[in-house]
């Protein structure tokens, strides 16, 4: 049962990973933002920085991501839902929103299989990442609640 999330706890979490992905994509500026300069609306400003509109579009992405995750993997649908159909279920609605984003806002030519192919490797590979990692949590997360439980239970026992 997950605790009860307050406004801050969510604008924490929305935050955080937008900080992740502005230094994702600063990481990619600087690598190949000037061979993307006039291709992609993301890297205009070549290996110089990320525009404002460019920000505002990644906020406006992590929002949606956010409302998809919270949804999802809410105390709601773990009882209802098998926890891989509901990742396969967000992935599915993450990589349909980035590719309406990248339509929108001409993050690259839409008739670029080049730059489709690049879209989903690399979204691919930062997904993986982030399943690992959330994977890394979860068992360290559930290690410290048994800890917990037999600490608990040995006391317990002591007591009696």
């Amino acid at each position: 049962m997950e605790e009860k999330k307050t406004v801050l706890n969510y604008l924490a979490e929305l935050f955080a990973s937008f900080g992740i992905i502005v230094v994702i994509h600063m990481i990619i500026a600087l690598a190949v933002g000037n061979e993307a300069k006039g291709y992609s609306s993301i890297f205009e400003f070549g290996n110089r920085g990320l525009s404002l509109y460019t920000l505002a579009e990644l906020f406006g992405l992590n929002v949606v991501i956010h409302v998809f995750s919270n949804l999802l993997f809410s105390d709601r649908w773990i009882k209802t839902m098998p926890m891989i159909v509901r990742n396969i279920i967000f992935f599915v609605a993450v990589t349909v929103t980035i590719m309406i984003f990248a339509v929108l806002f001409g993050w690259f030519p839409i008739d670029d299989i080049h730059a489709w192919v690049g879209f989903f490797v690399s979204f691919t590979i930062c997904s993986a990442v982030a399943v690992v990692l959330s994977r890394i949590k979860e068992t360290s997360e559930n290690e410290k609640m048994n800890r917990a439980l037999e600490n608990y239970m040995k006391n317990k026992m002591t007591d009696e």
